[in-house]
């Protein structure tokens, strides 16, 4: 299957300007949305649409996948890379070589709580896509509607809504995995479960709940689990070998939501509450003896439990015509608490607590407000007005080692008013200036602004150019994180100034028909700059005996790439193939005076295939994913920063979806059938808190076979 769909992806042409309507997907097969836009704005289409490119990986691309968070679809993402850490059980994602802090994820348009924020640096295997109707990713530095840190881009899960004249509608599903080669009932493998009930109270009312269970039992590799120790000749042996390589964890989500139509209004609410439990098995034993002078080994263990409740409500409609409102609210609760325990290996069981606490806490309020086609009558002019406030208040004291006692809360506030004109010059010819004030309880006023231009030619051809500034502001775990002891020093910066910068992008695309108008065939092409000044980063001063760490405006990064994807649809087949060439530019500190450093440059490719067989109910599919060596920015451990480099590294998904009957699916498949685990990255460190660079930089948990059975029930 590879060679062929290989072979299939060579014949597309590739030196050929895309399309708009349909572009091709870099996850499974993403489309342009025609009809919609990102949801919370859904009144804006005439801006948002010609602003953005705006793709969606389908409900039906994430059931072919067997997608049960957010990280297991994004992972065949042209531009996207998945990054994960083993040891806190997160997995963020870059986006242009942009880490996390740079996208904003938002939930049905609202930004979501993560560990130290609002939207920004999300731990995606947190998002649970079983009610998801579909996801929206927009590349890019939109933060004029979006607000700051929206620098890369945007990606938006949507919920999902209507039941198609069926008063009642029961989910169902249970999904079984390795990892690996690892895989039992309980304590080995991935283990899902998922219910979903909706309900159609009136013509105009419609409530759901839902209930998704996700337990990893962790990836062991060459590590020997929680009960292992080495014991020779009455000694303990240090080997660290005790624990797993990616430590375990279970999910619970639970949600209730409810829409109510009144007239031209649409009322929309929604309840979810998340709860994470993280297992952390130390590598090192404690190599005791009991009375009888026998071993007694123990180990140090952790466990990591998070709380979150989030509530949104959205209101949009109209009023004064054919004037749009769209109103959202949101409040978030987060808690994660930590437990550190003594484990008694060869009794195997907890021996003493040593510490149980909140160790990270926020509450975020959350209110945006768009009207929009306030020049209704005109022909020439539009104009669509908001406001965006936020309001954070918490502190985060996450560590390894002993936890401070001098955590205090903070709160950081956001008042924010933007406008987007939208300027008809011609049939073809449009303009759209816009800007965002943007108010910081830390930093005071700071302006957002961006200008773009749509031209559209007769032979269907579109191009679109997108030119702003590239604005993120700190983090309120860069300006308020505090963790001191004996062994760490490592402090927030309430002086830090946002970054700033110039982005540019500009897009081409065109769509044929062939086959006698049985198909199609697009070819989208992209050219982005990023030139980014005052990048925060995490600096260490080592004068003291415990170096101080902190974050300061140091770095300054330049970023050029061009992305030629194209796609072909012809009857039962979708061929698709894609490909990034990027290059960045670092200056470390300001001492560098490198305004012209060399471009680091890297490769990536990826393809899809996939063919329907009505007959049997069935589509297969294939998608690859080539990411080239890339750039890395890694601390030695005293402070300095250095440049390093990731090997490249080929990742494989298969997989095959059938209809079995109406109401079940069968899904099974390969993940990462070229077994990658760990790519080979220098000494990179996995971060001020955790352990010294090991030379290798995990992104699998090696090849990984899936069965999932879904179930559908619909009556009146």
């Amino acid at each position: 299957m590879l060679r062929i769909s290989l072979l299939s992806f060579f014949l597309l042409p590739i030196l050929i300007l895309g399309q708009e309507n349909g572009s091709f997907a870099d996850t499974t097969r993403i489309t342009e949305l025609d009809e919609v836009v990102l949801t919370g704005e859904s009144k804006v289409l005439s801006v948002s649409k010609k602003l953005f490119r705006v793709e969606t990986i389908t409900n039906k691309d994430i059931k072919q996948l067997a997608g049960n968070n957010l990280a297991d679809v994004l992972n065949q993402n042209l531009n996207i890379t998945v990054m994960p850490n083993p040891s806190t059980g997160r997995s963020t994602i870059s986006m242009f070589g942009l880490d996390g802090q740079y996208v904003k994820i938002l939930m049905d348009g609202i930004p979501i709580a993560s560990d130290n924020g609002m939207g920004n640096n999300i731990d995606i295997t947190q998002i649970n896509l079983e009610e998801v109707e579909r996801i929206e990713i927009v590349e890019g530095a939109v933060g004029v509607l979006y607000g700051d840190n929206a620098l890369a881009g945007v990606i938006n899960i949507v919920s999902k809504n209507g039941l198609d004249g069926n008063k009642w509608t029961i989910s169902t599903s249970l999904q079984e995995e390795t990892l690996g080669n690892e895989y039992a009932w309980t304590n080995e493998g991935r283990h899902i479960q998922n219910l979903k009930i909706s309900h159609q109270l009136f013509d105009a009312t419609q409530i759901a709940a839902g209930f998704s269970r996700n337990d990893f039992a962790g990836f062991f590799n060459e590590y020997k689990g929680r009960d292992y120790v080495n014991i020779q000749d009455g000694t303990v042996v240090n080997d660290g070998l005790r624990g797993l390589e990616w430590n375990p964890k279970e999910q619970i989500t639970a949600f209730f939501d409810a829409r109510q139509k009144v007239g031209k209004h649409t009322f929309y609410f929604k309840s979810q509450y998340y709860n994470e439990e993280l297992d952390i098995y130390n590598h090192l034993v404690n190599g005791r003896l009991n009375g009888n002078g026998e071993p007694n080994p123990t180990a140090n263990d952790q466990l990591f439990t998070t709380h979150r409740w989030v509530n949104n409500l959205n209101v949009a409609g109209n009023f004064l015509g054919p004037t749009t409102y769209n109103l959202s609210l949101s409040y978030q609760n987060q808690k994660r608490y930590v437990e550190e325990y003594t484990y008694n290996i060869l009794q195997r069981g907890i021996e003493a607590f040593n510490l149980n606490q909140l160790n990270q806490s926020s509450k975020i309020y959350y209110s945006k407000a768009t009207v929009n086609n306030i020049f209704s009558k005109s022909e020439r002019f539009n104009l669509l007005a908001g406001y965006e406030l936020i309001f954070q208040k918490g502190f985060d004291a996450t560590a390894s080692g002993n936890y401070s006692t001098n955590t205090s809360e903070n709160t950081l506030e956001n008042y924010d008013l933007f406008a987007h004109l939208d300027v008809n010059l011609s049939e073809r010819l449009s303009i759209y200036p816009g800007m965002r004030i943007t108010n910081n309880s830390q930093f005071g006023n700071q302006l957002i602004w961006s200008f773009s231009s749509n031209y559209d030619f007769e032979n269907d051809l579109k191009l679109k150019a997108i030119f702003g500034s590239a604005f993120r502001a700190p983090s309120f775990e860069e300006f308020f994180f505090y963790f001191v002891d004996s062994n760490h020093n490592v402090q927030g910066n309430k002086d830090l100034q946002p970054e700033d910068g110039i982005s540019i992008f500009l897009n081409a695309d065109k769509k044929w028909s062939v086959a006698n108008d049985e198909g199609f065939l697009s070819t989208a092409f992209r050219g982005f700059h990023y030139n980014l000044k005052d990048k925060i980063t995490l600096v260490g001063d080592d004068s003291e005996d415990t170096p101080l760490f902190t974050y300061q405006n140091v770095e300054k990064q330049k970023i050029l790439g061009v992305t030629l994807n194209n796609r072909l649809q012809l009857k039962r087949w979708n061929i698709g193939l894609g490909s990034t060439y990027l290059g960045e530019s670092t200056t470390l500190n300001d001492s560098d005076n490198e305004d012209n450093s060399e471009y680091v440059w890297s490769f990536a490719l990826n393809s899809n295939l996939s063919h329907t067989i009505p007959k049997w109910g069935t589509t297969l599919s294939a998608l690859l994913k080539y990411t080239g060596r890339r750039q890395t920015i890694v601390n030695d451990g005293s402070g300095e920063n250095t440049l390093d480099r990731t090997d490249s590294f080929t990742w494989l998904d298969t997989t095959a979806l059938i209809e079995l009957t109406p109401q079940l699916d069968l899904t099974f498949g390969v993940r990462n059938v070229l077994d990658v685990v760990t790519v080979n990255a220098g000494n990179v460190s996995s971060g001020v808190h955790g352990s010294s660079g090991t030379g290798t930089q995990l992104f699998g948990n090696g090849r990984s076979y899936f069965l999932k059975l879904s179930y559908l029930l619909t009556f009146n």
